[in-house]
């Protein structure tokens, strides 16, 4: 799949790439919540597959901090967000 690929059925901009990183959620300073065990699921150039015990909504800000690099939040978007039914997760994908 090549970057910036817009075929039918598959809108994203850019290639994501699975990958398992030990990451922190941070919600705004107005819920003040975070998750400290969240996971990413895949990665690309613009965006993040995450997997937290967050109730993330589409829209929302969501302080994301790569525990393995970075000390600092990185503000992302939600643009979707579902709960597994069986696992009780939620997976949501967050823009950079």
């Amino acid at each position: 799949m090549a970057t910036h690929q817009m075929a039918a059925g598959n809108l994203r901009r850019t290639e994501r790439r699975p990958i398992e990183i030990p990451i922190r959620l941070v919600l705004a300073p107005k819920k003040f919540k975070e998750d400290n065990s969240a996971l990413t699921t895949d990665i690309s150039g613009d965006g993040v597959g995450v997997r937290t015990n967050l109730s993330l909504v589409a829209g929302e800000w969501v302080g994301y901090i790569d525990k393995r690099k970075f000390p600092y939040a990185i503000p992302t978007r939600v643009i979707w967000a579902k709960e597994d039914e069986h696992t009780h997760w939620i997976f949501a994908g967050l823009k950079f």
